[in-house]
């Protein structure tokens, strides 16, 4: 379930595409916003993950 976090940021997405139109912003000027948040935000709890199974185990 961690890894389809980053298939909310693709660019066809509706949450995507309503939040830029509200915004009145374009893909290409929101970008760098839409990868920092969606993909590497993802990617740090991807790893938070990793530690915390490693150091407590998992389930």
């Amino acid at each position: 379930m961690i890894g389809a976090g980053t298939l909310d940021s693709l660019p066809h997405n509706g949450a995507v595409v309503t939040l830029l139109a509200v915004c009145g912003s374009t893909h290409g000027k929101s970008y760098f916003d839409i990868v920092m948040v969606g993909i590497v935000g993802a990617i740090l709890g991807l790893v938070a993950v990793i530690v915390l199974g490693g150091t407590f185990g998992s389930f």
